[in-house]
């Protein structure tokens, strides 16, 4: 049984009133009258405390000009949550408990009030667990639960932050915290600290007897060398079982224990297409073990391009006394999961690599970063079915779930089971040198553990991280620098668990990885895995022309949303210019404007803080890829959407055509978690800009592209990322300047022919000069194994300074006048 608790209220008190009424925190009984500015509001739950004032009147849209600034008046208020529910009635070998799957951050939990049970980290779930005793002297009808939610912001003075420790200057208070910490402001996300029941609050039963915790996962593989999609396994399934203190081996009269149907009993039993498997634990020694399940015939599961995502129907059932008394289901592929990675990477060999093996196989990744879906993450889940379907529409194959955000609960996983996306998971640690003492090791490992345990049974899931940039923090934040591996965090509290909790998938302690090699050495621009960031700049200038790594785990470029998207949230009179006093001879005049600042994104309203350069970045890459500047919102929107997606499309085609010598991309990002100008290729509203479907072509598992100069000439390569070989028969064309309505079919080709490409693999088709082409726009189409239905893409050598008009009109002779949002 699983009861949700609604009909809740709010009561909002400024921190100094709250403190002055003397408060219990843990006997909360408030006469609301007494205390000043207290307010009292209907809340949902799940939610946030400011969407209940917007509804209520009392707080303007956060997300409109730069009311996201106000929210830092917010941050001291203590959050009131009252409900009342009913007693639903146990069976006899049922207990209840109260389940809360997210509270932000720092509470205190009463039931008719008296004190339950303190919280403090927003990740994880928390629960009340009542006797058989409490449960009955509970009322019928009418129980009172409160959850006072104390200010983050207060709560964080009371950690003596180490001189040692540290972050962006406005992100000192999350170190201790283990609360996301994008919700302290980030260059992608507003702050808005926050505080809530963020995911939902229901009643549930536990009965006994009962299945507690299963764990499947795959032991080996072999791969059939005839059908590289079947092959025979070996499973291992753990299990924990309650039964509440009864004995293993019930007696029947005369009969023995050991003859079945008595006792207790386990059986799995998994189904996919044709191919089954079953194990039975005749005779439970204990609450828990271990089951080897071979599997002779076996579907297994890949990540898109590299095979299909099979999952078996999987069934664990216990038994006792021949009746079965609890069943446990679950979607599972059956997989191998592999990293194997150096410290350093080498241009021009493979002395170096960083590469996934999915059952035995290196797999060529190309993903997105994943990132807030909302800046109050209880409208996470009403987001999260059209941000998967754009995750599908984009052809990623992997997706990295970035360090600053929560953990995205099961329906994200079950996605990316289903539909062959791999996952990097990184625990919930950004951009700091946090904290090792005791107090933070112990709360992390409990963190850990319970995010483990829900998570190990996704297929998808194939890499856990330790955090995202971290051991970039400890070696270059400080004047003396320090060697990542003293951080106890990743190097000691994690794996301990990761041991004992899943080994079943490859651990990687911080991303980027400076391990003890790279920090000996001090190459740390020359490590295998990196994040692509640098000066960002032209995206074709040396910074992105010469990394060396293998796989890249994040990079990106600005990309401003449409003049309709930039309407829903910053107010007309602000719109253009977008800089005071600008002019077409100076359009960089003095500052951007105050809701230009607040969303691009700054926690000040100016240029001088730590993200107020990002509207100034992206005219300056508008400036640089185009000739002139223009002249209203529109077309600037629309050059700064160009050079954002010619600057992806260079970013992935270089690492494609290049495989296996680079082995993946990641991305940033798919999405906005609020409205803002970013790297995103959607917006928050949902509308797609140019880089998006500019990617929906570059990630085909079938692709061509032009290769960087070498010694002189450019190479026409065949990418095949498909598992069997492909034949494509192109042309390439000048099409620069040509008019929209010109017959492509009448236009000479620079090149034309036909190469087969082995299956997974890379092949050279032609070469061009280069001389003379660094402004040209190529037109290169091709048709694939004889079929008539053709595709598309470009390539400009250089493109800077280029004719916008030009531009334009070569776009559309390449198949993209459906751009939307203009």
């Amino acid at each position: 049984m699983r009861i949700e608790l609604k009909n809740w209220t709010l009561t909002v008190i400024p921190h100094k009133d709250f403190t002055a009424a003397h408060v219990d925190p843990l006997h909360i009984d408030i006469d609301v009258s007494a205390i000043p500015n207290a307010v009292t509001v209907p809340a949902v739950v799940p939610g946030n405390f400011e969407l209940d004032l917007v509804r209520a009147g009392l707080l303007e849209d956060p997300f409109w000009g730069t009311n996201i600034t106000k929210l830092r008046e917010l941050e001291d208020r203590h959050l009131i949550y009252t409900t009342t529910f009913d007693k639903p009635a146990l069976a006899e070998n049922e207990l209840a408990v109260i389940r809360f799957e997210g509270i932000d951050t720092f509470a205190h939990i009463s039931v008719n009030g008296v004190h339950y049970r303190t919280t403090d980290n927003m990740f994880i779930a928390h629960e009340i667990g009542f006797s058989r005793m409490e449960w009955e002297h509970l009322r019928e009808r009418d129980n009172v639960l409160t959850v006072h939610i104390s200010p983050t912001m207060i709560e964080s003075q009371s950690f003596p932050v180490p001189p040692t420790a540290g972050m962006f200057d406005h992100g000192y208070a999350s170190l201790y915290v283990r609360k996301a910490a994008s919700t302290f402001g980030w260059d992608i996300m507003a702050r808005a600290v926050s505080g809530g029941l963020w995911r939902p609050v229901s009643i549930e039963t536990v009965k006994t007897p009962a299945i507690r915790d299963i764990f499947l996962y795959t032991r080996h593989v072999a791969v059939s060398e005839e059908d590289p999609t079947r092959g025979s396994a070996a499973l291992n399934l753990y299990y924990a079982v309650d039964i509440g203190g009864d004995t293993y081996y019930p007696f029947d009269g005369d009969k023995h224990p050991n003859e079945l149907p008595f006792g207790y009993s386990l059986t799995v039993e998994g189904v996919c297409h044709d191919s089954t498997y079953s194990a039975r634990v005749d005779h439970l020694w204990h609450t828990c073990g271990n089951v080897f399940i071979p599997v002779h015939t076996a579907y297994l599961w890949y990540p898109k391009n590299a095979g299909l995502p099979y999952l078996y129907d999987v069934t664990v059932t216990l038994w006792k006394n021949g009746e079965a008394v609890d069943t446990r289901t679950l979607r599972s592929g059956i997989r191998t999961v592999e990293l194997e990675r150096t410290s350093l990477s080498q241009e021009g060999d493979r002395k170096g690599e960083f590469r996934f093996l999915i059952n035995h196989r290196p797999v060529f990744l190309m993903g997105t970063n994943w990132v807030p879906l909302d800046a109050f993450h209880s409208r996470d889940a009403r987001r999260l079915p059209r941000a998967l379907e754009l995750l599908g529409e984009s052809g990623c194959n992997a997706v990295r779930c970035w360090g600053g955000n929560v953990y995205e609960d099961h329906a994200f996983f079950d996605f990316c089971d289903a539909n062959g996306i791999l996952v990097w998971q990184d625990f919930a640690m950004g951009c700091a040198a946090y904290p090792c003492d005791e107090t933070m090791q112990e709360n992390l490992r409990i963190e850990v553990e319970q995010v483990v345990k829900k998570l190990r049974n996704h297929t998808s899931l194939c890499l856990w991280a330790g955090d995202n940039e971290c051991d970039l923090f400890w070696w270059s934040c400080y004047a003396v620098r320090r060697d990542p591996k003293d951080n106890v965090l990743t190097r000691k509290i994690i794996p301990e668990v990761l041991r004992e909790q899943d080994i079943s998938r490859p651990y990687l302690p911080s991303s980027p990885y400076v391990d003890e090699e790279a920090a000996k050495s001090g190459q740390i621009d020359r490590i295998s895995e990196d994040h692509l960031w640098g000066p960002r700049d032209y995206f074709k200038g040396p910074f992105y022309r010469n990394t060396v790594c293998h796989f890249a785990s994040e990079t990106g470029y600005h990309g401003c949303p449409a003049p309709a998207s930039l309407r829903e949230f910053i107010p007309e009179e602000e719109l253009w210019p977008i800089f005071d006093g600008a002019t077409p001879e100076n359009p960089l005049a003095s500052g951007a404007k105050p809701s230009w600042l607040a969303h691009q994104t700054s926690m000040e309203l100016n240029e001088n803080n730590v993200f107020g350069y990002r509207i100034r970045l992206m005219t300056s890459q508008v400036q640089h890829m185009f000739a002139d500047m223009p002249p209203e919102l529109d077309t600037y929107a629309r050059m700064s959407q160009a050079s954002q997606a010619e600057a992806f499309k260079y970013f992935i085609e270089r690492f494609r055509v290049s495989k296996w010598r680079r082995t993946g991309i990641i991305w940033w990002n798919l999405l906005d978690g609020w409205p803002q100008v970013s790297d995103a290729v959607v917006g928050y509203d949902f509308m797609p800009k140019l880089a998006f479907h500019f990617i929906k072509r570059v990630q085909k598992p079938r692709h061509m592209s032009f290769t960087d100069p070498e010694a002189g000439r450019i190479t026409l390569m065949g990418i095949n990322d498909a598992q069997k070989p492909a034949t494509f028969t192109y042309t390439v064309k000048d099409i620069t300047g040509l008019p929209a309505d010109t017959d492509l079919s009448a236009v000479p080709a620079l090149l034309s022919g036909r190469v087969t490409v082995p299956a997974d693999a890379t092949a050279p088709a032609a070469t061009l000069p280069a001389e003379g082409l660094d402004h040209r726009f190529l037109l290169i189409e091709w048709r694939l194994d004889g079929n008539e239905a053709p595709h598309r893409s470009h390539f400009i050598l250089e493109p800077e300074h280029l004719d916008y008009k030009m531009y334009m009109t070569a776009l559309t002779l390449c198949g993209f006048d459906d751009w939307q949002g203009f």
